[in-house]
């Protein structure tokens, strides 16, 4: 026979209560008394339903993830080794993980009515969050924690993020240090914040190294391949000199490696293509794509264990954590010129 809240409390000599409060996670019990109640659960494969630890906690025990659906891209490594880290963290303290694709803020702004009038999530994370503060400001009028991946548009909003500024300069910088100049960048929506760190960086890196930033083309697309390959195919067929793009996204860079390609153009002997995200496809095209790993995964985790404090109650103020990206180096960006490698 399955056993019940109560045969638990009975085993363990405690209240119903008590045994309630433990088994759903509430500071009020001593930690020995929770640690037995806990073992004798699940000894007995107790689970408690989910509509119980509601009701008694006064939380929904969900957090919902929002990703504008211009740059969800659902199928790219990115967003599932995202989410895949989300939901590790999120599983560890039993809670459950939503996702909310919107077309534009307006939509944003309606699922975080919905959401937190039918109390429906404990908290929210906002996936590439774009330079207007609207959604934010509806967050903090419902009241909803929330953390943003991706430098949030205003003030003292807890974040997680790779250093994108840096993330554009490094790429740029690689393709200038083997020749590859000029580049063309193919982007994101103007509005995104990462777009606008990231082609910081780019321009940065041109200055740096003693090159004019108008010189290099910037194409501000849509996130798919088919996107950047219609943009590179006009640059292409308007006769604009470049040596290399480099693409936001993997998915991008595929489709500027096709256009390349069906001018005429070898890669990367011509052409040399870099992406960012560093997609597990990225190592199965032909030749293996270069790419920035932006460690998607520990963005995840990151993201929800900083929305957790927030819940539980232990989050600080002006909270943002960075996590590392590296230039993952292969053979649709070649050699420097000159070296033993290019020549062999």
């Amino acid at each position: 026979m399955a056993k019940t809240i109560r045969d638990i409390a009975r085993e363990a000599g405690v209240s119903v209560s008590t045994a309630s409060l433990a088994i759903n996670g509430d500071s009020r019990v001593k930690p020995e008394t929770r640690e037995r109640i806990m073992q004798i659960a699940t000894s007995h494969g107790f689970r408690p339903s989910h509509a119980a630890r509601s009701l008694s906690s006064g939380k929904s025990w969900s957090i919902n993830v929002i990703n504008p659906a211009v740059s969800s891209a659902l199928t790219s490594g990115f967003s599932t080794r995202f989410l895949h880290g989300v939901h590790e963290v999120a599983r560890a303290y039993r809670y459950t993980v939503s996702l909310t694709i919107i077309e534009d803020e307006n939509e944003a702004v309606d699922a975080l009515d919905a959401l937190a009038l039918e109390r429906a999530t404990d908290g929210v994370i906002l996936m590439n969050p774009s330079e207007s503060g609207c959604v934010v400001e509806k967050l903090r009028e419902r009241g909803l924690p929330h953390t943003m991946l991706g430098r949030a548009p205003v003030p003292d909003v807890p974040s997680v993020d790779n250093d994108n500024v840096q993330v554009g300069y490094d790429a740029a910088a690689h393709l200038i240090e083997i020749g590859r100049f000029p580049i063309v960048f193919v982007s994101g929506p103007q509005t995104h914040t990462v777009t606008q760190d990231r082609l910081e960086g780019f321009y940065g890196a041109h200055r740096d190294y003693g090159l004019a930033p108008d010189d290099a083309p910037v194409v501000f697309s849509g996130k798919t391949a088919e996107d950047a390959f219609e943009d590179v195919s006009r640059l292409l067929a308007e006769d604009r000199p470049f040596r290399s793009v480099l693409a936001i996204s993997d998915a991008q860079a595929i489709g500027a490696m096709r256009a390349v390609r069906s001018h005429g153009r070898r890669v990367p002997e011509d052409v040399a293509i870099m992406g960012m995200n560093n997609d597990d496809l990225t190592a199965f095209t032909d030749p293996p794509m270069s790419s920035v790993e932006l460690h998607a995964f520990e963005l995840g985790r990151a993201s929800v264990g900083l929305l957790l404090a927030q819940i539980e109650g232990v989050y600080e103020p002006e909270t943002r954590q960075i996590v590392d990206h590296e230039l993952v180096i292969r053979g649709t960006t070649g050699f420097p010129e000159g070296s033993l490698e290019g020549n062999s």
